[in-house]
Formats: structure tokens, C-alpha cells, sequence
């Protein structure tokens, strides 16, 4: 094979589709992705129980007025903490300093004499006190969390926050160097790589006595996984057909559920957060052995010129999938046909200078801007992932803010992502992209606008079920919308810009990802339905935007900008032999 005399070109699906594109092969590498995927969920909403929050408040028994009081805790709060209500202040209290040694032992005449005082409020946090001895924590639970080992309470809580954030920040950056090294080293070197990295820190993350180690390690898990994950990703992406790849990649979504169900389940029995981190990263341990169960891909082999241990791993391949390759020789010419057609496209890419090739990237970020479609499909998608992904992981994080039992409300919100990628398969074939994209995305922030309507108007603490049960539903649309935004966003743009577009939508999601805990915690703390407020609008905005885009089911993907505006005039479309055309 080869080129033919009419000019026609090898591809590498002409290969696969020898081997079988979605054989017992393919099913079978996709299955070990899951494994990480798992880990991933568990790893992701972790902070929801390593940074468990609890009921806290001023520590006033090292103060002189208290000292040799014979009274139960709940009066010595009721004497040092102001209530709002029936709520202790968590993170002030009376300044008994200005008593001096004249409290009578008597609770109540003490009482009327700190009443009578009109006392200065002041922050738990005083000089010359240690932070160890600032707070006093709830410890009906029995847990242990970073939250009371490190003090992030109060004016410290924007430190939990950067727990998470840092995280997250962790897959962005991971996102992009595995990405490049896997390009450059082979897939399967960079996994080996990243689950080592990913292994050390996990479980270094667990013995660690410092808050900046700890926020570093997780860092650093986050940077690992997301490159585990990524060249899991494209190695199956690349090892199945086309018609297939949508399905693989949507149903990727399902480990994530899976490992954030079996988390709080794990975390129920394990009330010590170093204990539970260590009990989540032992497995990570274990995903080095992938160097010796995963193969390389073998379209980066054939770029790499390594055509002998590509037809070894095609030949494998065939062999699991029930099929037979052709003769050898045959093989290897149309590998070496293929490396020759990429070796041109990489000439003429090589050539030029790293000031051209800026130039180049520069380039294709102003044709994602140039034209008005291309504009308008841009700025609505960009807005679209860091909404999805803000609301997504808000909510994924919010059930403290609700008052709900951290252990049911996390499994209950990794649980619904199992469904919502079952039900959104058929839905994406018979409704299309732009009514399942708009419909979720709205869906999604109703029930945050519900949420934070029982909220505000009613005693949720009676009824903790109902916002919850609202808020899952919430979860459960938006978890819909987030498996939508990939498939969406590529048949938008056209070829060129087309992997630059899904890159930089995928940055406008790490913002929206990093943003989450800092609205969930700083913002949950002034009122809890502040933060299902801001994702209610967030959310419905994006949806009213996306009523904007075009539908892209059955249509041919866009080859062009010219195709974009074509679309976007009304140019008429007719299908030829079962395709989609501009005309």
C-alpha cells in the first residue's frame, strides 16, 4: 500500500482497522485507565474529608478570669463567646482581660457582671498566645483533620482553601508538561514517570507535620495524576476507531464517580487524616506495574520510527481482537509511507524558528478571535468551561455549607456521575449538542437557585434533606454538561485552531476548578447560600449563551474559518452519501 495514483494518503486508521478499532484490545487498555480514574476521584474530593471542618470555637481556659472555675464547657461559652442567636461566634470573643480577677464563682452572678461590663470583642487569635491554644474543636465526630492539626479556621481558613486550589493548580500545569512529554518521550515512559511522582508524594503527603509541605505534596499528586490520566487518555484515543472515540471518551467519566462513591465510604471508617491519605495513596504504588501491562502507542512508535516494535504491538493487538494482519512487508511499508507523510508535515514545521512558531501559536489564538462566529464561539465556550468546572467542583465541595452529612452528601455526588454519563449518551444522539449543552447548563443552575431559595427563606437545619436532595440534582445536571463540553467544543471549531481551542478551554476550566473552594469556603462563611447563588448565575448565564451556538449533531466537523462563517450566514447544508456538506 501507499500512495496510490490517485494521491491518496496512508492513514493510521487504514492500520487499526486491520487490528479491529473497539476489539477486546482497546477494552481491555481502557479498563486499566479506569484504575487511575478511580484514584483520581478519590484524590479530587479528598480535601472534603483531609480538611473536614468542625464546630469550633475561642479557647478561653488559659484566660486568669476562668481559672479554678468549676463550671460545665457549655458555661464557660456561654460566658466568653458571643452568640448570634443560638450560634456561638466561632472565631471571637469577649475580652476577659478587662475583668481582671473580680469574677465571682457563681455562673450567674458572673454572668450579669460580664454583661454589665459591656466587653470588647477581640479575635481567638491573641499576641503572645499560641495557635494551639486559640481554638477548642467539636469532637463529637472523633476526626481529625488538617483543619484542627494546622488551625485553618477564621482569619486562616483562606489557607484550606489553597489546599484545593493548589491542587488544581497541580492538574493544570501536569496537564501541560506530561502533555509535552509524552509527545516528545512516548506515552507509556511518561506514565511510568508520573505514577513514580505520584506514588512518593501521595504517601509522603501523609506523614507530612507541615502545612507548606503538605500543600506542595498535593501539588504534586495533582501534577502526577493528571499526567497518568492524560497519556491513559490519548494512548486509548489513539488505539480506537474514530466512530468510537466519542463513547471512550465520555465514558471516562465513570471512574471519576466511582472513586469519589467509594471515598467517603473509606473515609467513614477512617477518621484520621493521615491514616486516610495514606489509605488512598498505597494503591498509587501499585500503577508503575502499567509499564508492564500497557503498551505504546503504536501511531507515536511509527512517528518515532520504531516500526518493528509497532507491528509487535498491532500483531499483539489483532491477535487479542480475534483478527490476522496482512503480510509483514506490507505492514511495514505502510508504516514507513505514513512516518514519511509526518516526516514532511514535521520538516516544514522544524524549519522554522522558535520566534516563527510563537508566532505561529500566537496566530491561532487571533484566529480563534478573527471573525465574528469565530469570536462569538470562542468567548461563549471559554465562559462555558470555567462555569461548568467552577460549579461542578462548588458543588462537589458545597454539603458542608448545607449542613449535610459529609459522608452521604459526597457519595451521593460522585454517585450521580455515573447516571448522568448513562443518560447523556443518548440524549447527545437524539437532541443534540446545543439542547443538552443549554438545557443541563440552566437545569443545573435552577436547582442552585432553588438550593439557596430553602436557604434563605426557611430553617434548613429542619429539613437538611431537601437542599441536599436539590443540590445532588444540581450536580448530577452539570456532571451532564461537563461531558458534553469536550465533544461540543471540537466539532465547533475548525481543524486548524481546533486542539488550541479545546487547550485553552481546558485553562479557563483550571480557573474555574482553582476558583471553587475559595467561594465555597470564604464566601460560605459569610452566608451559607452565597455560594449557590453565585453558581445558580453563573450557570443559567452560560446556558442562555450556549442558546447562541450552533447544533453540530450530523454535521460535518468544520474544516475551515470559511466553514464557521458559511454556518453562521444560514448557507444551506445538504447531506451527501450520509455526510453533511456546505454549500
Amino acid at each position: 500500500m501507499g500512495v496510490d495514483d490517485k494521491g491518496s494518503k496512508v492513514r493510521f486508521e487504514d492500520l487499526l482497522s486491520m487490528v479491529g478499532d473497539s476489539g477486546r484490545w482497546q477494552i481491555t487498555i481502557f479498563l486499566f485507565t479506569w484504575i487511575e480514574g478511580i484514584l483520581i476521584g478519590c484524590h479530587h474530593l479528598s480535601s472534603s474529608f483531609l480538611g473536614a471542618s468542625m464546630d469550633h470555637w475561642c479557647n478561653t481556659s488559659y484566660m486568669d478570669p476562668l481559672q479554678g472555675k468549676s463550671w460545665t464547657v457549655e458555661q464557660k461559652k456561654d460566658f466568653a463567646i458571643p452568640k448570634d442567636g443560638d450560634t456561638y461566634d466561632s472565631c471571637h470573643m469577649y475580652d476577659l482581660s478587662q475583668m481582671g480577677n473580680r469574677v465571682s464563682n457563681d455562673f450567674s452572678v458572673a454572668l450579669q457582671q460580664r454583661k454589665d461590663l459591656n466587653l470588647d470583642i477581640v479575635s481567638c487569635e491573641q499576641p503572645g498566645i499560641p495557635e494551639a491554644q486559640s481554638w477548642e474543636y467539636d469532637q463529637t465526630e472523633k476526626i481529625t483533620s488538617i483543619v484542627n492539626d494546622w488551625y485553618l479556621v477564621c482569619e486562616r481558613l483562606p489557607l484550606l482553601s489553597t489546599v484545593q486550589g493548589s491542587y488544581m493548580f497541580g492538574v493544570f500545569v501536569g496537564c501541560i508538561v506530561f502533555g509535552w512529554a509524552s509527545d516528545r518521550y512516548g506515552r507509556r515512559k511518561t506514565m511510568l514517570v508520573a505514577s513514580v511522582i505520584q506514588a512518593i508524594s501521595s504517601v509522603a503527603a501523609a506523614f507530612t507535620t507541615n502545612y507548606m509541605q503538605f500543600v506542595f505534596l498535593r501539588f504534586c499528586i495533582a501534577f502526577s495524576v493528571s499526567g497518568v490520566f492524560e497519556c491513559g487518555f490519548v494512548l486509548v484515543t489513539e488505539i480506537c476507531g474514530a466512530k468510537f472515540r466519542t463513547y471512550f471518551g465520555i465514558l471516562t467519566q465513570f471512574p471519576f464517580g466511582i472513586g469519589a462513591s467509594l471515598l467517603p465510604i473509606v473515609a467513614y471508617f477512617i477518621r484520621e487524616w493521615t491514616t486516610l491519605q495514606l489509605t488512598i495513596s498505597l494503591p498509587c504504588v501499585l500503577l508503575a506495574t502499567y509499564y508492564w501491562f500497557v503498551p505504546e502507542s503504536p501511531r507515536w512508535l511509527i512517528q518515532a520510527g520504531d516500526f518493528k516494535e509497532a507491528l509487535r504491538i498491532l500483531k499483539e493487538g489483532a491477535k487479542t481482537n480475534g483478527n490476522t494482519l496482512p503480510p509483514d512487508d506490507e505492514i511495514l511499508e505502510m508504516m514507513e509511507n505514513l512516518k514519511t507523510q509526518e516526516d514532511e508535515i514535521k520538516h516544514e514545521v522544524e524549519e522554522k524558528t522558535t520566534k516563527e512558531k510563537l508566532y505561529e501559536v500566537f496566530k491561532e489564538l487571533i484566529i480563534l478571535v478573527e471573525t465574528p462566529e469565530m469570536r462569538k464561539r470562542t468567548l461563549n465556550i471559554f465562559y462555558s468551561w470555567l462555569v461548568v468546572a467552577m460549579v461542578y467542583y462548588g458543588l462537589s465541595f458545597n454539603s458542608k455549607n448545607l449542613g449535610a452529612n459529609r459522608y452521604v452528601s459526597v457519595f451521593i455526588s460522585g454517585f450521580v456521575e455515573v447516571p448522568a454519563v448513562v443518560v447523556i449518551l443518548p440524549l447527545l444522539s437524539t437532541l443534540g449538542r446545543m439542547k443538552c449543552y443549554c438545557g443541563t447548563f440552566i437545569g443545573g443552575g435552577i436547582a442552585c437557585g432553588l438550593v439557596a431559595i430553602i436557604t434563605l427563606a426557611f430553617d434548613a437545619s429542619s429539613m437538611i434533606w431537601l437542599p441536599v436532595t436539590i443540590a445532588m440534582i444540581g450536580k448530577f445536571l452539570i456532571s451532564m454538561t461537563f461531558a458534553i463540553a469536550y465533544l461540543y467544543t471540537a466539532e465547533l471549531f475548525p481543524t486548524p485552531v481546533r486542539n488550541v481551542a479545546v487547550g485553552t478551554a481546558s485553562t479557563f476550566a483550571r480557573i474555574g476548578s482553582m476558583a471553587a473552594p475559595y467561594i465555597v469556603d470564604l464566601l460560605g462563611a459569610v452566608h451559607p447560600a452565597i455560594p449557590v447563588i453565585i453558581f445558580g448565575l453563573f450557570s443559567c448565564t452560560a446556558g442562555v449563551f450556549a442558546l447562541t451556538l450552533p447544533e453540530t449533531l450530523n454535521k460535518r466537523m468544520p474544516e475551515s474559518v470559511a466553514d464557521v462563517e458559511k454556518s453562521a450566514k444560514g448557507f444551506v447544508h445538504m447531506t451527501l452519501d450520509g455526510e453533511s456538506v456546505w454549500i
